[in-house]
């Protein structure tokens, strides 16, 4: 049985479609691509911009880092993509401002038929189905415009809008296969998913809506086979990756940072981040002998060192780690005390209006939740489920920014639950 959107043929005429959207999408991404042209703003550059332009000027995908030469520092898919930018338009911070656009940009096609997935699977009554188009319509356009997601995209050569599509990508086949399931909508489900985990692991919570429909619709045994198929084939699509990495520094898995990443989550001083309060990195805890070691070690050595001192944390105080994975969960859906130190001023004086506007949509977000009921499920295991994978390693608040377009649809999505519910009433009476 498939999934098909719900209509009302009675208020094609009250809502905007997805014409006008494409059209907005269209003329956003243009400004943005105008503001990022005429007035070339300066660009925070991340390890993945070295890689890429290393492996763009020697074909050699590594960089240096903690004083040694690292071929497994980062995941496949971003940085070669921007190398393969730099090769053919030259390294230079505005070809990545237009690439993030770009990703954006689809980014917020995909979420049409995202939405309307979600809003079909809620079943939602009619007086709030009808307003169906304008829901997603408003989330999408709030989407476009938030600030957060257009700070990485224009001001930062970092793998953040890849991470955002690469995360909707497989959900967006979800909704195509049970719209039409074909084996074409299946196969792209298949290769999206994979796609997803060369971009960073922890996306594989976006194969979650897909198991959960088909185990409800095709039965335990037609589900099992499936998952067992999915996980099969995303190993296969990371074996190259994964042989690869072994021949060159020796790690067993997808990148060298597993270590330090858990490692950094395991520090109360920074409340389990990358920052201490004062705005330093969790490098300046190490002493300045441990650091001058741990150039002289491999890659393989320096990824051991860092789950060393994990273990080590983790064994001397457990009681400690769990408060703060609980602390790094709380810290996920609302603030650190220290966010933002490590920025300037500016960013300081527009975080205060970020936390006011992004409690109202998570207070919008847990109304529709209870709304909607237990078919809320569908979506929200998204973002819970990235929620509880971030915290067993570290949380910084762009963590979050991956799930908030989620919780910007909750949000509108209960508004207009509320306003439809009143306004019946008030016919009524």
């Amino acid at each position: 049985m498939s999934l098909s959107h719900v209509t009302d043929p009675g208020s094609a005429t009250m809502k905007p479609g997805k014409t006008q959207l494409w059209g907005v999408i269209l003329l956003l991404t243009s400004l943005k691509l105008l503001f990022l042209i005429i007035r070339q703003p300066g660009m925070t550059f991340y390890e993945d911009n070295d890689i890429a332009v290393n492996f763009s000027n020697t074909g050699e995908f590594f960089l240096f880092w903690d004083g040694i030469k690292n071929h497994t520092f980062q995941f496949p898919i971003y940085p070669s993509c921007l190398a393969l930018l730099y090769t053919i338009f030259g390294i230079h911070p505005l070809v990545a401002g237009i690439f993030h656009v770009l990703l954006n940009a689809l980014a917020a096609f995909l979420l049409w038929d995202i939405f309307h997935f979600f809003l079909d699977s809620f079943r939602l009554p009619a007086h709030v189905t009808k307003y169906n188009n304008t829901i997603v319509f408003i989330a999408i356009f709030l989407f476009c415009l938030h600030p957060g997601i257009a700070w990485y995209a224009l001001f930062k050569i970092h793998p953040f809008s890849m991470d955002l599509l690469m995360l909707l990508l497989p959900i967006y086949f979800t909704a195509r296969y049970w719209k039409n399931e074909s084996m074409i909508n299946l196969v792209l489900f298949f290769v999206s998913s994979a796609l997803a985990v060369l971009t960073r692991a922890t996306l594989i919570v976006a194969v979650v809506p897909f198991l959960i429909l088909y185990l409800k619709q095709k039965g335990l045994l037609r589900a099992t086979l499936l998952t067992a198929s999915l996980f099969l084939f995303i190993l296969l699509a990371c074996l190259p990756w994964m042989i690869r990495n072994y021949h060159q520094d020796d790690i067993i898995g997808m990148s060298s940072l597993g270590g330090k990443d858990i490692w950094k989550g395991s520090l109360p001083e920074t409340e389990g981040s990358n920052y201490l309060t004062n705005g330093s990195d969790c490098y300046s805890l190490l002493s300045p002998g441990a650091v001058d070691s741990i150039h002289q070690m491999t890659v393989k050595q320096q990824n051991n060192y860092f789950l060393g001192l994990y273990y080590k944390n983790v064994t001397e105080r457990p009681g400690l780690q769990v408060r703060l994975f609980l602390l790094k969960l709380k810290n996920f859906w609302l603030f650190r005390s220290a966010i933002g130190n490590e920025y300037g001023s500016k960013a300081q004086f527009l975080l205060p209006l970020y936390k006011v506007c992004y409690l109202f949509i998570l207070l919008l977000s847990i109304a529709a939740l209870w709304l909607i009921g237990k078919r809320s499920l569908l979506l929200f295991i998204i973002p819970l489920l990235l929620s509880l994978e971030q915290s067993l390693y570290y949380v910084e608040t762009r963590h979050r920014l991956l799930i908030e377009p989620f919780l910007i649809f909750l949000a509108i999505t209960g508004l207009f639950y509320i306003y439809s519910g009143w306004n019946q009433k008030k016919r009524k009476t």
